[in-house]
Protein backbone atom coordinates (compact mmCIF):
# COMPACT_ATOMS: atom_id res chain seq x y z
CA UNK A 1 0.00 0.00 0.00
CA UNK A 2 2.84 2.29 0.84
CA UNK A 3 4.38 1.75 -2.56
CA UNK A 4 1.06 2.64 -4.23
CA UNK A 5 0.96 5.93 -2.33
CA UNK A 6 4.51 6.71 -3.33
CA UNK A 7 3.67 6.10 -6.99
CA UNK A 8 0.69 8.41 -6.74
CA UNK A 9 2.78 11.03 -4.94
CA UNK A 10 5.51 10.85 -7.53
CA UNK A 11 2.99 11.19 -10.37
CA UNK A 12 1.25 14.30 -9.08
CA UNK A 13 4.16 16.77 -9.48
CA UNK A 14 4.51 15.72 -13.10
CA UNK A 15 0.83 16.38 -13.78
CA UNK A 16 0.97 19.69 -11.91
CA UNK A 17 3.66 21.13 -14.22
CA UNK A 18 2.61 24.28 -16.02
CA UNK A 19 3.79 25.70 -19.27
CA UNK A 20 6.56 28.26 -18.93
CA UNK A 21 7.03 31.09 -21.45
CA UNK A 22 10.34 32.78 -22.07
CA UNK A 23 9.77 36.50 -22.63
CA UNK A 24 11.87 39.62 -23.04
CA UNK A 25 11.16 42.49 -20.70
CA UNK A 26 13.27 45.68 -20.70
CA UNK A 27 16.23 43.93 -22.27
CA UNK A 28 16.33 40.90 -19.97
CA UNK A 29 14.84 37.42 -20.09
CA UNK A 30 11.77 36.77 -17.90
CA UNK A 31 10.01 33.41 -17.44
CA UNK A 32 6.24 33.61 -16.94
CA UNK A 33 3.22 31.33 -16.74
CA UNK A 34 1.32 33.40 -19.29
CA UNK A 35 2.21 34.11 -22.92
CA UNK A 36 4.33 37.20 -23.46
CA UNK A 37 1.89 39.01 -25.70
CA UNK A 38 -1.87 38.89 -25.93
CA UNK A 39 -1.59 39.58 -29.63
CA UNK A 40 -1.63 36.39 -31.68
CA UNK A 41 -0.15 36.45 -35.13
CA UNK A 42 -1.39 34.10 -37.80
CA UNK A 43 1.27 33.84 -40.48
CA UNK A 44 -1.01 31.84 -42.78
CA UNK A 45 -3.06 34.93 -43.63
CA UNK A 46 -0.10 37.28 -44.15
CA UNK A 47 0.15 38.65 -47.69
CA UNK A 48 3.04 37.34 -49.70
CA UNK A 49 4.82 40.08 -51.65
CA UNK A 50 4.85 39.37 -55.35
CA UNK A 51 7.78 40.60 -57.38
CA UNK A 52 6.84 41.95 -60.80
CA UNK A 53 7.93 39.95 -63.78
CA UNK A 54 10.91 41.87 -65.25
CA UNK A 55 9.83 41.01 -68.79
CA UNK A 56 6.38 42.55 -68.22
CA UNK A 57 7.94 45.66 -66.71
CA UNK A 58 10.29 46.02 -69.66
CA UNK A 59 7.45 45.63 -72.19
CA UNK A 60 5.44 48.35 -70.44
CA UNK A 61 8.45 50.63 -70.32
CA UNK A 62 9.19 50.04 -74.01
CA UNK A 63 5.61 50.86 -75.00
CA UNK A 64 5.69 54.01 -72.88
CA UNK A 65 8.99 55.10 -74.45
CA UNK A 66 7.63 54.49 -77.96
CA UNK A 67 4.56 56.63 -77.27
CA UNK A 68 6.74 59.38 -75.86
CA UNK A 69 9.06 59.20 -78.87
CA UNK A 70 6.09 59.49 -81.24
CA UNK A 71 4.95 62.60 -79.41
CA UNK A 72 8.41 64.16 -79.77
CA UNK A 73 8.30 64.15 -83.58
CA UNK A 74 6.33 66.83 -85.41
CA UNK A 75 3.45 65.52 -87.49
CA UNK A 76 2.86 66.54 -91.09
CA UNK A 77 1.02 69.86 -91.34
CA UNK A 78 1.39 70.58 -87.62
CA UNK A 79 2.32 74.10 -86.57
CA UNK A 80 5.06 74.77 -84.03
CA UNK A 81 2.46 75.82 -81.45
CA UNK A 82 0.45 72.62 -81.93
CA UNK A 83 3.60 70.51 -81.70
CA UNK A 84 4.70 72.20 -78.46
CA UNK A 85 1.24 71.72 -76.92
CA UNK A 86 1.19 68.02 -77.88
CA UNK A 87 4.74 67.53 -76.57
CA UNK A 88 3.89 69.20 -73.26
CA UNK A 89 0.76 67.13 -72.79
CA UNK A 90 2.47 63.85 -73.64
CA UNK A 91 4.11 63.93 -70.21
CA UNK A 92 0.79 64.40 -68.39
CA UNK A 93 -1.37 61.63 -66.98
CA UNK A 94 -4.17 60.45 -69.27
CA UNK A 95 -6.84 61.94 -66.98
CA UNK A 96 -5.06 65.31 -66.99
CA UNK A 97 -4.72 65.21 -70.79
CA UNK A 98 -8.45 64.58 -71.08
CA UNK A 99 -9.22 67.45 -68.72
CA UNK A 100 -6.93 69.74 -70.76
CA UNK A 101 -8.85 68.79 -73.92
CA UNK A 102 -12.17 69.62 -72.19
CA UNK A 103 -10.79 72.96 -71.02
CA UNK A 104 -9.63 73.68 -74.59
CA UNK A 105 -13.19 73.31 -75.86
CA UNK A 106 -14.77 75.10 -72.89
CA UNK A 107 -12.62 78.27 -72.91
CA UNK A 108 -13.70 79.57 -76.37
CA UNK A 109 -17.35 79.13 -75.36
CA UNK A 110 -16.75 81.11 -72.16
CA UNK A 111 -14.92 83.82 -74.10
CA UNK A 112 -17.80 84.06 -76.57
CA UNK A 113 -20.37 84.34 -73.77
CA UNK A 114 -18.50 87.38 -72.41
CA UNK A 115 -19.85 89.33 -75.42
CA UNK A 116 -23.40 88.85 -74.15
CA UNK A 117 -25.29 92.12 -73.50
CA UNK A 118 -26.59 90.81 -70.15
CA UNK A 119 -24.19 91.89 -67.35
CA UNK A 120 -25.05 88.91 -65.13
CA UNK A 121 -24.12 86.48 -67.91
CA UNK A 122 -20.87 88.37 -68.52
CA UNK A 123 -19.93 88.15 -64.82
CA UNK A 124 -20.70 84.42 -64.80
CA UNK A 125 -18.62 83.93 -67.95
CA UNK A 126 -15.70 85.90 -66.47
CA UNK A 127 -15.74 83.77 -63.31
CA UNK A 128 -15.93 80.55 -65.31
CA UNK A 129 -13.15 81.68 -67.65
CA UNK A 130 -10.93 82.63 -64.71
CA UNK A 131 -11.51 79.20 -63.12
CA UNK A 132 -10.75 77.45 -66.42
CA UNK A 133 -7.53 79.43 -66.91
CA UNK A 134 -6.45 78.70 -63.34
CA UNK A 135 -7.03 74.96 -63.77
CA UNK A 136 -5.32 75.10 -67.18
CA UNK A 137 -2.22 76.51 -65.48
CA UNK A 138 -2.36 74.06 -62.58
CA UNK A 139 -2.42 71.08 -64.94
CA UNK A 140 0.35 72.48 -67.11
CA UNK A 141 -1.71 72.18 -70.27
Amino acid sequence: MLSALMCLGAGSPASAQQQVYKCWSRGSVVYTERPCSKRVLNADEAPVPVKPNPKEVDIGRIEQNRALARSMRPMAGESTEQFEKRRRRARLLATDRDECARIDTRMPVEEASMKNPDKAEVLKAEAALAASRKRFGQLGC
